[in-house]
């Protein structure tokens, strides 16, 4: 008797997998993950290498893995079971803490941040060296910077700073750790909420000599819904839709966007148009090698250049009230060589603005 359960659970599990399979067979396939943003692996190959070397049935399993009927229901179940029953905080490498879903960066990937620092270093020497631009540098910190008081394994994010500084010869560094805190960031996503930036733009601005921004009254908050953020679904943590809110109002609605990658002008917010899958693509149209936002009532003749990832379509309408222009280059997107083709440094401000997620996976930077 003590062991009927143990078989009824064991029988279970054995008809699970079997209508599993067979739905495998018979159900079309998805290609491409909208959960993990990621394609999804195809049928493998069958051929007498891939048998006898084992490729086969590790491409097999792989593929299996990704088309499994109910897949994101599973995830989701294990998530739950280990957060809720196991009593785990983590769960593929993502915390739910405080109601927000964070990616746990453990370490500083020194390899990957010397990668970076190298092409930072190569855009100095090619235009910086000799210019008569003013240098500054920040670090933006991933959530789980936030966590380190709550006795999470996470980075020593000082020590990423430290080197992040030192990889741009003569910059200032600006730190913004005290302008911050996790409730600025989406509780699905990675980024950072523009309507909560204003405190870090003041930081960046007056560090660089530059006006505060205007008081946050003076804005209007637009908002965007529902917003889904990249974590969610990666995280498999049950969770629900949040809203993106942007700033209007004032300079933001005379404000000129330049996309030299079309050269046509684009608005500063797209909600009609952005990437439902991304919605966080309303920031200045999302992924772009080199924009220029023209400020046509600027009080002053000041010139901004951002070398930025992603983090910095939010926050540069924010910095654009107080420079006549704000130049934003994506090294992801663009070689350096290229740079020449649309601009010359000189009496500019140069800010390199990073995020932390991007300094610790800095592959896409191009040399």
């Amino acid at each position: 008797m003590k062991k009927i359960p143990s078989i009824l659970i064991s029988i279970l599990f054995t008809l699970i997998l079997m209508l599993g399979s067979i739905l495998l067979l018979i159900l079309p396939k998805e290609t491409y993950s909208e959960a993990e943003r990621r394609p999804l692996s195809t049928p493998p190959s069958v051929s007498l290498d891939t048998l006898l070397d084992g490729r086969f049935f590790s491409e097999l399993d792989t593929y299996m893995a990704d088309h499994f009927p109910g897949r994101e229901f599973f995830r989701m179940m294990k998530a739950v079971w280990q957060k809720d029953v196991l009593k785990e905080w983590e769960n593929n490498g993502y915390v739910l803490f405080e109601g927000s879903i964070i990616k746990l960066e453990k370490q500083v990937n020194t390899a990957s941040l010397a990668y970076a620092g190298e092409r930072f270093q190569a855009v100095y020497e090619q235009y910086l060296k000799n210019s008569d631009c003013r240098l500054y540098a920040a670090v933006i910190p991933d959530k789980s910077f936030f966590l380190s008081a709550e006795g999470f394994p996470v980075m020593d994010f000082s020590d990423m700073e430290n080197r992040f500084a030192d990889s741009i010869p003569g910059a200032e560094y600006i730190s913004l750790k005290d302008s911050l805190t996790l409730e600025d960031y989406y509780r699905t996503d990675s980024h950072w909420r523009q309507d909560r930036l204003l405190p870090a733009a003041e930081t960046l601005l007056l560090a660089m000599g530059a006006a505060a921004p205007e008081e946050e009254s003076a804005f209007q908050i637009e908002t965007y819904a529902p917003f889904t953020g990249v974590y969610a679904k990666q995280a498999a943590f049950p969770y629900e839709p949040e809203s993106i809110q942007y700033l209007t109002g004032t300079y933001l609605d005379q404000l000129e966007v330049r996309d030299y990658d079309t050269s046509t002008v684009i608005p500063v917010y797209d909600p009609e148009n952005c990437d439902p899958r991304d919605a966080y693509t309303l920031f200045l149209g999302g992924a772009k090698a080199f924009l220029r936002l023209e400020n046509p009532n600027a009080k002053t003749d000041r010139n901004l250049v951002v070398f930025r990832d992603s983090f910095g379509s939010s926050i540069a309408p924010l910095l654009a009230g107080s420079y006549r222009s704000v130049t934003l280059i994506d090294l992801r997107y663009i070689s350096r060589d290229f740079i020449r083709r649309y601009m010359r440094f000189t009496n500019q401000d140069v800010l390199f603005l990073y995020s932390a997620t991007l300094l610790n996976n800095s592959q896409g930077l191009i040399e």
